[in-house]
């Protein structure tokens, strides 16, 4: 077993990383393990976990955070490390070489002892372990105080041994592994006097005396601006030894070459990867631009994009392939601009980038004006190419930018850097799975990849097709060949490992995104967290500001900051979301620092200000007083933030549809019960219309959960009555009839009698479709009777079941009363259904002329507003009009239409019906085979969801077109249509009755 709390936390057991459960238990770990073998006690826990305001029920907390994790610890190893609880507190008892803080303690006090004694060259390779492995303590936990000044004191422990590190090469006479050693190190700590001195003596040593001096000058400056104090007497000593080196001549030929040498080495390059992937036609755009550069004047092109998606890969990978083009030097600078704390200066940047370019460090000037000028004029006459990585913005680079001459720079940040060019910068995105594919298989092999393709692709979709995290996912599998691709998607997909999990010695995904993240203020923080808290799949500008408590201008521009910054993603105008990684890592953060105190009241606001947004969209579709007597809101929280909402925008509520129903699921798994109900019915009106009943069935069950536990029995039947609307679309007609008599009992039992009646005609509705036309009938008229529900949804259905009952002329009084009504009261929802209508009728009368103008009239007004409900009915009724005007082309093509429609709207009983109307058309078209086949579709349709009337016109077809051939069967099919047609009372009937009648048994 391994226990790691250098870098992230985990407890190895072979190959399986046990799991630590939440953050705060974690950190419970976290402590036993720094404190190895000594009892913490459980005040020190608590203050541990909650240093502000723990809560009443802290003790309770971490005994059981104590308890779960000695389950996790417990693997059936006798000398597995063990919790164990004591008098106030608990001890984790363990070999304390597991775990690799202790392990790299004990390293280091070894080798200080071998240095003690002069032994540098055994302590060397010991104290080479320690800096490798060392890594921040717990990256990724928001630590308490007590681990807060552990993790300063690991980075204290980590220097030192750098430093001890140092000090052994120096004296083993290797002062360039020093010098290597040293100058991140020292960028990192500018008032660490003891590295500094270690950095000039090392650079005396190696024969840069100049470097020294610049080393000194630097820390001198830093002292007096940071601390008002001059450098100490040993640093001013190695200056004076650096002033005498400096003005000393070469001795011998052999000095003099390796000067000259030096001079000429002008590649400085890092080493960039083998297996780049991918981006060619990126690749070649920026080959072309810098190999074909005019030479008029300097070129610079900036490449953008956010944390581990190449950019510093693709920059080395243009300039490794243009070497040839630029005799006079191929330079590179880490500008570490992830971190203001690391930072590098300009003037630092120009120092180094003029001794890469072989200026001697005698000659460069001192301050940044004099420096900058020196490289424009250094640059002018030379054909170069700089890559300056990791920018922090505009300011920082524009002091190393050339003015003339023919050199080309390339510049990687993390921010869009607008300023630095005319040209619009290359932005990254993410590879496509493809690429993702092929970079994989180039660190683990082609033939892992084939053996396990399914595993594969889910790798690279963990990884959010992310390059920076299929390469570590890949390192991990490639130093591991008995792994297969399933053992790490399954390890990945364990969510308290995951990010973590994507790591390669001291480089992981989530330090990335740190860096990205740790710069920002606290606004811009709480903004990029809120997308963790939020369980859509994007959010707007208002949704954010709800969120986070700002005004809406101020929320917008946090969003542009962190577009900029390549936090979040602007998918369009106002739209914004996260890579799938980031957005774990901000569910990370939010869980740590959100939930716990304002994670919840931020949800509140949010789902309050989406309830009244999808309240104020709905307005042209939905009748707002019976809105408003179903949701019973209050005042919004934010009105403010509705200002920008646009009424009866039914475009924003399609671009919420996926949102809406994660918020009704967000607000049901977090205690926001009523808001769960209310969002559910509030984009009842939205979905049905645009035929989206399988986001009804979704939503109103999660609602009507959610009304059951808060005991609204008003929600709980309304969430049944609107579940029966999208059983009734998809053919689920006993669904229905369960949801509304259950509408039925409730209202009755709660003296609700005209909501009661309004259930009685929506069964109404379901006795029509399952061939119970007089009950229907019946249900129609006591509800216009009652004056229970306005005449408007209750004309329609009337007028339809009056229609399947051959009753054509009332039918026709009905829907021109429809129609009517409508105009009156200028609802486009009804007007169009009642021209539908009106036109189905006249087709069926054969009066085809008026049919078509009726039926067109009421697709273009579905169209104008939005309006899909009862759409494919129309656009059927339409084809059957053509078939009868013997437009059999425009005819097929309308009933190929409608069949689409009905499939992807889940309409069951219109698929049937679309079918028996194609058939019919093809029949009159002379392909009786496929005829035949297509009545067989629609009767299988009809039969599985008990839709009666389409079955017997199934039958019926099919009978016409086996008379002949099979006069038996169609005989049988005849006689089964009757009897549905005579159960009903359909018109359908009588011809029937005649036909049999006229056919010999």
């Amino acid at each position: 077993m391994e226990i790691r709390v250098l870098g992230g936390l985990a407890v190895r057991l072979g190959d399986v990383d046990l799991p630590l459960g939440t953050p705060k238990q974690q950190l419970v770990f976290a402590l036993l393990a720094v404190r190895a073998n000594q009892l913490v006690t459980l005040h020190h826990l608590v203050d541990e976990l909650w240093p502000d305001a723990p809560p009443r029920s802290a003790v309770a907390n971490v005994r059981t955070y104590a308890a779960n994790l000695r389950r996790s610890l417990d693997p059936g190893v006798g000398d597995a490390p063990r919790i164990v609880r004591e008098s106030g507190g608990y001890r984790l008892l363990v070999d304390a070489s597991l775990i690799d803080l202790h392990r790299l303690s004990s390293h280091l006090r070894r080798a200080r002892d071998l240095m003690r004694d002069g032994e540098a060259a055994q302590a060397a390779p010991v104290l080479v372990e320690v800096v490798d492995a060392s890594a921040p303590l717990l990256a990724g936990l928001a630590l308490g105080p007590a681990l807060a000044v552990q993790r300063e004191a690991v980075s204290e422990e980590h220097q030192a041994a750098l430093e001890l590190l140092a000090e052994a090469y120096l004296s083993l006479g290797r002062p360039e592994s020093a010098v290597s050693l040293l100058r991140d190190h020292v960028s990192h700590q500018p008032l660490r006097e003891r590295a500094q001195c270690l950095l000039m003596r090392a650079l005396i040593q190696a024969g840069d005396p100049g470097g020294a001096l610049a080393v000194h000058r630097a820390t001198r400056e830093a002292l007096s601006d940071q601390l008002g104090v001059p450098p100490s007497a040993e640093m001013e000593r190695l200056r004076m030894v650096a002033a005498r080196a400096r003005r000393r001549i070469p001795e011998s030929a052999h000095e003099v070459e390796a000067i000259r040498s030096a001079a000429h080495k002008r590649n400085w390059l890092p080493r960039t990867v083998m297996d780049f992937v991918g981006r060619e036609e990126m690749v070649d755009r920026l080959l072309r631009e810098v190999l074909e550069a005019p030479g008029s004047g300097p070129t610079i092109r900036v490449i953008d994009g956010m944390a581990g998606c190449g950019k510093t890969t693709l920059a080395l990978h243009v300039a490794a392939r243009s070497t040839e083009r630029f005799p006079d030097g191929q330079l590179f600078i880490d500008l570490r601009g992830h971190s203001v704390r690391t930072r590098m200066r300009p003037a630092a940047a120009l120092d180094t980038l003029l001794r890469q370019l072989g200026v001697p460090t005698g000659r460069i000037p001192l301050e940044l004006p004099d420096r900058q000028e020196m490289w424009r004029r250094e640059l002018a006459a030379r054909s170069v190419l700089v890559v300056l990585d990791n920018a922090a913005d505009s300011r920082q680079v524009e002091p190393l930018l050339p003015v003339s001459g023919s050199a080309v720079v390339l510049v990687t940040s993390r921010r869009r850097l607008l300023a630095l060019t005319e040209r619009p910068p290359v932005s990254l995105a993410v590879l496509t799975e493809a690429e993702a594919l092929e970079l994989l298989a180039t660190l683990i092999g082609s033939g892992r990849v084939a053996a396990e393709p399914k595993a594969a692709r889910q790798l690279v979709d963990i990884c959010g097709c992310l390059p920076l995290a299929v390469r570590l996912a890949g390192t991990r599998l490639a130093h591991r060949p008995d792994w297969r691709i399933s053992d790490l998607v399954d390890r990945l997909s364990h969510r308290s490992i995951f990010l973590p999990g994507l790591r390669a010695e001291a480089r992981s995904v989530m330090e990335a995104f740190a860096e990205s993240y740790e710069p920002l203020d606290e606004a811009c923080r709480k903004a990029f967290r809120s997308f963790g808290l939020a369980a859509g799949n994007h959010l707007d500008t208002a949704m954010v500001a709800a969120l986070t408590d700002l005004p809406l201008r101020d929320a917008a521009d946090v969003l542009d900051e962190l577009v900029d910054r390549h936090l979040v993603q602007e998918t369009s105008a106002g739209r914004y979301r996260l890579h799938d990684l980031m957005r774990r890592y901000a569910a990370e953060l939010a869980r740590q620092e959100d939930e716990p105190t304002t994670g919840r009241p931020a949800i509140r606001k949010l789902l309050d200000h989406v309830l009244h947004s999808v309240v104020r969209a709905s307005a042209s579709i939905e009748d707002g007083r019976v809105l408003a007597q179903h949701l019973r809101l209050g005042e919004p929280l934010r009105p403010d933030l509705l200002a920008g909402r646009v009424d009866r925008d039914l475009d924003w509520l399609e671009e919420q549809r996926s949102n809406l129903d994660a918020f009704v699921r967000q607000a049901a798994d977090q205690g926001h019960e009523p808001m769960a109900w209310r969002l559910a019915r509030a984009g009842w009106r939205f979905f049905y219309i645009r035929g989206y009943f399988d986001d009804i069935s979704a939503t109103h069950a999660v609602g009507l959960a959610a009304a059951q536990r808060c005991g609204d029995r008003h929600a709980v039947a309304l969430m049944h009555n609107y579940l029966a609307s999208a059983c009734v679309r998809t053919g689920a007609y006993q669904d229905a009839s369960a949801h509304l008599h259950e509408v039925v009992s409730i209202l009755t039992g709660l003296g609700d009698e005209s909501g009661a009646q309004r259930a009685r005609f929506n069964l109404g509705a379901v006795h029509w479709l399952t061939g119970r036309l007089h009950q229907s009938l019946e249900a129609n008229r006591m509800t216009l009777r009652s004056y229970a529900l306005d005449t408007l949804p209750v004309l329609p259905n009337l007028g339809l079941t009056l229609r399947h009952l051959g009753r054509y002329a009332e039918s026709m009084a009905v829907h021109r009363l429809h129609l009517f009504a409508a105009r009156i009261k200028q609802d486009p929802f009804h007007m169009s259904n009642a021209l539908g209508h009106l036109g189905g009728l006249r087709y069926r009368l054969g009066q085809n002329a008026a049919a078509e103008r009726l039926l067109r009239a009421s697709l273009a007004l579905r169209d104008r507003t939005g309006n899909g409900f009862g759409r494919a009915e129309t656009l059927s009724d339409l084809a059957g009009t053509y078939r009868q005007l013997g437009r059999y082309d425009d005819a097929l093509r309308h009933h190929e239409a409608v069949i689409e429609a009905a499939a992807a709207s889940g309409e069951r009983d219109v698929q049937a019906r679309a079918r028996n109307e194609l058939a019919v058309t093809l029949g009159a078209t002379g392909r009786a085979a496929e005829a035949v086949a297509v009545f067989e579709e629609a009767l299988a349709i009809a039969t599985r969801i008990g839709h009666p009337y389409e079955q017997a016109r199934a039958l019926d077809g099919l009978a016409g077109h086996l008379a002949e051939k099979q006069p038996a069967q169609a005989r049988r099919y005849r006689q089964r249509a009757l009897a549905i047609f005579e159960r009903m009372g359909a018109p359908e009937r009588h011809d029937l009755r005649r036909q049999l009648a006229e056919t010999p048994a």
